[in-house]
């Protein structure tokens, strides 16, 4: 008699033994968890309804892609590449070496963008919102779906980012308020021809000489281009603060994620601008300096 598992026919209680075998045997610690971690990631699912559901079927799709998940965290993948989605806000976003992998800290600035829309203007329609690097579509599609802006125009100057933000907009369609539309270009290039109420900008904030520094996870798999720049770091970030001034309307806001060690010099940056007011740091979760936002005046 074979001993070999059919896998047209594993239960979720099987996979993750399977897959714990795998992550194990490469030294992960927590190995039954994570592999559970990849199952619910796969099935988009709650990690909690692993445990009611353990003699479900996988499907064998579902399970190849899980052992390739697998194999992909021993090399070396971060998590949301190696399960190809992660995690923003409300939505499920598809994500790959072509994007930045979407962190909580900027699901925090989207908080305080739409706090501030929302204590301003109610519900009032809250005009054009413009994302500056919108890699996956993250900020983009969150405002689209959570905030009552008349459209949100995301750019991007990687053609590849931009097809992977259109097939999460596709997947989010359902769930968006507002039209979201995509421009290839850099910086606010692509915008030259719009007045907004909202620019925010995550951009590449990483300088050069400190991507060693970084761990091998970001440094070795996320793309260079959305994570480091020239001028000390600084060089997208002047280039947005520089222009964003054209393209916002008076008391229009510009939202900014920054790198804690430069929050202050973006804050100083954009004051000796001379076109914003109430120019503020705003802490993350953890209690860094991470976004600095300020109005138009």
């Amino acid at each position: 008699m074979s001993n070999t598992i059919d896998r047209s026919s594993i239960t979720v209680f099987d996979a993750i033994n399977d897959l714990t075998d795998i992550l194990d045997a490469a030294g992960f610690e927590a190995a039954r968890h994570l592999a559970g971690d990849v199952i619910a990631a796969l099935l988009e699912v709650p990690r909690s309804w692993l445990s009611l559901n353990r003699d479900s079927i996988i499907d064998a799709d579902t399970m190849g892609a899980a052992l390739s998940a697998a194999m992909e965290l021993t090399h070396g993948a971060p998590f949301a590449y190696a399960v190809g989605s992660a995690a923003f806000r409300h939505l499920n976003l598809i994500v790959d070496e072509r994007v930045l992998i979407p962190r909580p800290e900027t699901e925090v600035l989207v908080g305080e963008i739409l706090e501030r829309f929302e204590q301003r203007f109610g519900a009032a329609p809250w005009g054009t919102a413009i994302d500056i690097g919108t890699g996956s579509g993250a900020i983009a599609l969150a405002l689209a779906s959570e905030g009552k802006f008349d459209r949100v125009i995301a750019t991007d100057a990687s053609n590849d980012a931009i097809d992977v933000a259109r097939i999460n907009c596709e997947r989010a369609r359902a769930a968006l308020r507002a039209p979201v539309e995509f421009r290839h270009g850099s910086l606010l290039a692509p915008v030259k021809d719009i007045q907004a109420a909202l620019i925010v900008s995550n951009p590449p904030y990483i300088a050069f000489s400190e991507a060693e520094a970084l761990p091998a996870s970001v440094r070795d798999w996320e793309p260079p281009i959305a994570l480091m720049c020239g001028g000390d770091g600084l060089a997208a970030t002047a280039g947005i603060v520089r222009e964003s001034s054209r393209h916002l309307v008076s008391g229009g806001l510009l939202a900014l994620e920054v790198d804690e060690r430069r929050a202050s010099l973006v804050a100083e940056m954009i004051m000796r601008h001379g076109k914003y007011r109430d120019v503020g740091v705003r802490l993350d979760l953890t209690g860094r300096e991470r976004f600095v936002l300020a109005w138009r005046i």
